[in-house]
Order: C-alpha cells, then sequence, then structure tokens
C-alpha cells in the first residue's frame, strides 16, 4: 500500500467513525428535543432505533450492540417513570438491537471467503432494505414487548394500544428511508464506480 492509499485510507477510516459518534449523538439529543413535536396520531417515531438500523448495516453487529447499549442507558436514566419499569429499556435496546443484526448486518469477510471457497451461491438483499427491514423489526420487537409489559401490570390491551403498536412502527420505518440515504452518504462518502479491464482468459498447453 502507497502514502497516497494510506492517507485515503486513513481519511475514510476516521471519517466514518466521525460519523458515527455524531450520529449517535444527535440520534439521541434529536429524539428528546425535536421528535416530540414530530407526532403521527399522537405517535412519535422512534429515531433511536432508526439510528440503530443504519448502524447495523453500515457498520455491523458489535458496533450496533454498543449504540444500542449506550441508547438504553440514556433513556433509563433520562426518563422520569424510571421506577415503574427499571433498567427496562437498557436491556430492551442493546437485545433487540444484538439478536436482529444477526439477519440484517453485512456477512463477515471470513464468511465471505468461505463460501467462494466452497463454491457456494450466496444473495444479499441490498443494504437499503436490509436497513428498512431492520428497523421495521427492531421497532415491532420493542412495541410487542410493551405491550406485554403493559399486559403484565394490570391493564387490559385495547384496539388503542394495537393501533398505537402499529402507527410507531410504519411511522419509524418511513423515518429510517427518510434519513438512512444521507446517512448512509456521509459515512461511505462519494460513490465512486472503478472500471474492471477484463482481460482474454489463460490457456495452458501441453507441450
Amino acid at each position: 500500500m502507497n502514502r497516497s492509499s494510506r492517507t485515503e485510507y486513513r481519511t475514510g477510516f476516521i471519517r466514518r467513525y466521525l460519523v458515527l459518534f455524531l450520529t449517535t449523538a444527535l440520534g439521541f439529543l434529536l429524539q428528546g428535543s425535536l421528535m416530540p413535536y414530530v407526532r403521527i396520531f399522537g405517535v412519535t417515531p422512534n429515531l433511536l432505533y432508526a439510528v440503530i438500523s443504519i448502524v447495523t448495516v453500515a457498520y455491523g453487529k458489535l458496533r450496533a450492540f454498543w449504540v444500542g447499549l449506550v441508547y438504553g442507558f440514556l433513556t433509563e436514566i433520562s426518563l422520569l417513570s424510571i421506577r415503574d419499569a427499571p433498567f427496562l429499556n437498557l436491556a430492551v435496546y442493546p437485545l433487540t438491537t444484538l439478536f436482529v443484526s444477526f439477519a440484517f448486518a453485512d456477512k463477515p469477510l471470513q464468511r465471505i471467503e468461505m463460501d467462494r471457497a466452497m463454491n457456494r451461491k450466496t444473495k444479499e438483499l441490498p443494504a437499503w432494505l436490509r436497513t428498512l427491514l431492520c428497523a421495521a423489526v427492531n421497532i415491532s420487537v420493542y412495541e410487542i414487548i410493551n405491550l406485554i409489559y403493559v399486559f403484565l401490570k394490570g391493564y387490559d390491551l385495547t384496539s388503542g394500544h394495537i393501533f398505537r403498536a402499529l402507527t410507531d412502527v410504519t411511522a419509524t420505518t418511513a423515518l429510517t428511508a427518510l434519513i438512512m440515504f444521507p446517512v448512509r452518504r456521509a459515512i461511505f462518502g462519494k460513490k465512486v464506480i472503478v472500471p474492471v479491464l477484463k482481460n482474454d482468459p489463460i490457456v495452458f498447453a501441453k507441450k
């Protein structure tokens, strides 16, 4: 790797992690300051899970887990109703992120190389589609856990509870679709198309 390549690699590495930090911080700040004013049928979309889903596909399982853990901790200490459900958000955010990420994060390079070595054809969904599905599954699990908690507290589940949960799933998935392309552009930079030179096949002949 020459000097220009090393410089470009370091610049890209720094940009990716700077964007990760800024996205994580802005996600939490905006969820508490701006998102309460964005209400659809009385439901506020979950910007935290939108950010988590983007991080899952762009950065992988480990970094998504840490973002979920940070969000769970910050949400837990910021809620006034923490005594009603101690450590609920601290557990739900990182655990749902971890388990859902196995289905939607990019495959490790070792797995890809192994599939190539064994001539196994594997097809991944596009990154944008996996991001949306990741957000939908994450927020769905979160709402199901909330419904179970409401039921265990002794309240009757009504159609209003179900409607609010479905609205949250739809609104959060739509919010993810709205912000994922600008965020991914900031993470990866401008897409560069590198031309591939096609050579004639090499033929070995016996002498």
